[in-house]
């Protein structure tokens, strides 16, 4: 019995011992998650208690508003295209069609853009007079019995527009791509295509237009062929050749040999013309199908494509990229299209067709370029076949500004930019349409320094100073057909200014058929044509005033006596001279590239009370790196539209009949351009006067494999830039609150207290980053970014 009961006693013993163990871990435990509620709690109260950054006073107010007094460079208002089209409507001899009726044969409103006022009248305004604005309105006068393109200048400062013509008509055939045309055009190819040769193609390129289900076969761009290039006299000739594509993404790595000549002449019913198939030319599409049928062609069969050319593969555990952090709030304001940054002010702006435009650039309050922008870009390519032969793109023809387009956060510029919208008008709608975040600005850490100096043994201790590169970047993103350029104007803190495009897109490429001596083949079934991107820029320079002068600082060979040699006959020493070359006229300016004659292009101001205390004049001095030699002979077929491109850069006297060196009529006035470049160069004096210097930048590309799918930005910028040039009496930069500064202390033991001197503390970052504007808010408004397809 005592056994038992000891025996009781021991399980009792045991399972208290089990369930002592159980509830001593479970306690363990459980202080344990306690522990961690708290500093979580804690965490998060410390958490809350941190403002978001721009929650911190800040120096920079952002007003994106539109003003209801704009100033004279501001673009046009929705307020003030609303009042433009409505007194447009309104003037009834003018007959003209409602956008959503509007054919070729209409008379319609095709663009509404800003014209600056003579800058006389905004250096120096007549006292209490409000400089007016003007806008220029392009009506298509297609209803007339005489087609032909008028554009008519409207005066929005007054409560009653007026209405005057601007220059003579322009000859209707003259005329830039329009949604009308497109349409038709679009109609008429796939109806006549399907009913007269839709088994052909379905045979030759295993697709259709109708019913094709993934097999669709389409058109998704054309190539201009104007009179001149095609030899053809008849005044109201205009023609293009749209190539056939089989419909898979992306659609320019996907022709076929199959090509149709459209003739869209005067405002008849567009009708095809020649057929290219399979490296041979044919009369007619009627011509084609016949010897098609009489067994004379010979066929070919391409298969519709099946393999994706992009890839969606990611990362199990995606790490996220660095990010930029604005800690104390933007360093920079916007307010009516004006930009205040560190010592910089500007304003910007788009032209529908010209693109990127700045205005009034000042640095330290002191003016440097009046106006600068974009004036045009080009694009030549070559190949056997007619869409690569004559594929000679003159992109304000799509209109340079309109092509704008919106801007992804994260990726197109950082999530901390400030995005701008854009406002136009369009020939389809009656009313604005707004691009969405057409324009962002920004400020960007480049990650090399702006200057440093790391002296460890000069005297009293040795020191350190140095500047980290922050740069303010104004960016927007033309989206041309297959091409987008990027276009960044960049404000540096010593006083230069760069202006920069970067491309990157789809390459057009060309059947397999092509001589491969355009191009490497890219994929299974086309070739990467050869080709050649300009820009021009215009930069009404205004170095401290508006009368300036030109000069180059020419590096030449210098040889001189060594009178430090032993020999008895010492040989010459080589070394380097600068010779300094003035340039009376506009003639002797122009500019073409001469590898043996290295120079510095300095603009600089003729006032004598601007010269240092050396007796050095201020100026600035022009970089240019993104010198490209066009190959094509002068006068040949359309190249005197771009005659610009014959000269790396060319410097004129300022005139107000010379606003820009390009139009959109340029694709198809070969024969006598709207605006002849040539023409601005002449023997004007350009000493002591208000000058302009016009900038060409470009670079050739050869297609390669790694351009697919999209070509990659590394490799593809040109830019120039603009450098103080003895225009201040040191750095600006020095003392900009960013500098840094590191020495031994003076009054202490110098091997012991190192001292580091600066405005803030970077790496101190007391807020959490804001909530930025991000590739997810895209899908709150869908169609402001990309439309919606029928």
């Amino acid at each position: 019995m005592d056994k038992e009961k000891e025996d009781g006693t021991r399980k009792v013993h045991k399972v208290w011992k089990h369930l002592t163990y159980t509830l001593g871990i479970f306690c363990l435990v459980l202080v344990i998650v306690i522990a961690v509620i708290i500093v979580m709690m804690i965490n998060r109260k410390e958490s809350d208690d941190i403002l978001e950054c721009y929650g911190l006073p800040a120096s920079g107010a952002i007003d994106l508003t539109e003003p209801d007094f704009p100033h004279v460079f501001h673009d046009l208002t929705r307020k003030e295209i609303q009042t433009i089209l409505h007194f447009m409507f309104s003037q009834k001899e003018l007959n003209l069609t409602d956008p959503e009726e509007t054919t070729i044969a209409s008379n319609y409103i095709y663009s509404v853009e800003l014209i600056l006022p003579e800058k006389k009248d905004v250096i120096q305004p007549y006292p209490e007079t409000r400089v007016k604005r003007q806008a220029m309105v392009t009506v298509f006068h297609g209803g007339k019995a005489n087609p032909d393109i008028r554009e008519y200048y409207v005066d929005i400062t007054t409560s009653s527009p007026q209405l005057t013509l601007s220059r003579k008509p322009v000859p209707f055939s003259f005329r830039p791509y329009s949604f009308p045309e497109y349409d038709i055009a679009s109609k008429i190819l796939k109806e006549e295509l399907e009913r007269n040769v839709g088994d052909i193609l379905k045979e030759s390129f295993d697709g259709s237009f109708t019913n094709c289900g993934n097999k669709c076969l389409g058109y998704f761009w054309s190539v201009p062929y104007p009179a001149k290039t095609a030899g053809i006299r008849e005044k109201d000739y205009r023609g293009f050749w749209y190539p056939l594509m089989q419909l898979k993404e992306p659609v320019h790595l996907h022709p076929v040999d199959f090509i149709v000549l459209l003739r869209m002449d005067g405002t008849s019913k567009p009708k095809t013309s020649a057929v290219w198939y399979n490296n041979k030319l044919f009369d007619s599409l009627q011509s084609f199908k016949e010897k098609w049928n009489n067994g004379e062609v010979n066929k070919i069969r391409v298969d519709f494509p099946t393999s994706h050319t992009h890839h969606e593969v990611f990362p199990e555990y995606p790490q996220r990229p660095p990010i930029e952090v604005e800690p104390d709030g933007k360093r920079y304001t916007i307010k009516d299209k004006m930009v205040t940054y560190m010592n910089w002010n500007f304003k910007f702006g788009i032209s529908p067709t010209h693109g990127p435009q700045l205005y009034q650039i000042k640095f330290k309050d002191t003016m440097i370029v009046y106006e600068m922008g974009l004036q045009e870009a080009c694009v030549f390519y070559s190949s056997t076949r007619p869409d690569g032969m004559f594929t000679n793109f003159f992109d304000s023809v799509e209109m340079l500004g309109r092509s704008i387009r919106s801007l992804v956060p994260g990726v197109d510029c950082p999530g901390h930019a400030t995005f701008v919208d854009s406002v136009f008008m369009l020939e389809f709608s009656r009313e604005p349409v707004t691009k969405k975040n057409a324009i962002c600005i920004f400020e960007h850490n480049t990650g090399i320094p702006l200057r440093r100096h790391h002296a460890p043994y000069e005297p009293p201790s040795g020191y350190y100073e140095g500047t980290p590169s922050i740069v303010l970047i104004l960016r927007m993103i033309a989206n041309v057909g297959n091409y987008e350029y990027i276009f960044d104007f960049i404000f540096y803190q010593n006083g230069a200014f760069e202006t920069k495009v970067t491309s990157t897109g789809n390459i057009i490429s060309s059947a397999l058929i092509s001589d491969r001596k355009y191009g490497f083949q890219v994929n299974d079934q086309s070739i990467g044509m050869i080709h050649h991107h300009l820009f021009h820029f215009k930069v009404d320079l205004d170095i401290g005033d508006s009368i300036n002068s030109y000069t180059t600082y020419n590096i030449e060979s210098d040889s001189v006596s060594n009178q430090f040699s032993s020999e008895t006959n010492p040989k010459k020493w080589f070394q380097e001279k600068i010779v300094q070359m003035n340039y009376a006229t506009e003639r002797e300016a122009a500019y073409k590239y001469n590898f043996s004659s290295p120079k510095y292009h300095v603009v600089y101001t003729e006032d004598e009370a601007h010269k240092d205390k050396f007796g050095n004049r201020k100026g600035y001095r022009i970089l240019h790196r993104g010198m490209s030699k066009s190959l094509l002979p002068e006068g040949f077929g359309n190249e005197p539209s771009a005659s610009w491109m014959r000269y790396q850069m060319v410097i004129t006297k300022r005139k107000e009949s010379e606003p820009y060196s390009s139009s959109k009529y340029a694709t198809f006035n070969g024969d006598q351009p709207i605006v002849d470049f040539e023409d601005f160069i002449g023997d004007e004096n350009i000493q002591g006067e208000d000058l302009v210097a016009w900038i060409t930048l470009g670079l050739h590309h050869i297609p390669h494999t790694e351009d697919l799918p999209v070509v990659q930005t590394p490799g593809t910028d040109v830019s120039f830039l603009l450098l103080p040039f003895n225009f201040f009496h040191e750095d600006p930069s020095i003392g900009i609150r960013d500098n840094v500064r590191i020495h031994y202390s003076k009054t202490e033991n110098p091997r012991k207290s190192l001292l580091v001197k600066r405005h803030t503390k970077t790496e101190d970052l007391n807020c959490l980053p804001p909530k930025t504007y991000s590739i997810e808010d895209l899908t709150a408004d869908p169609e402001d970014f990309i439309d919606r397809q029928n």
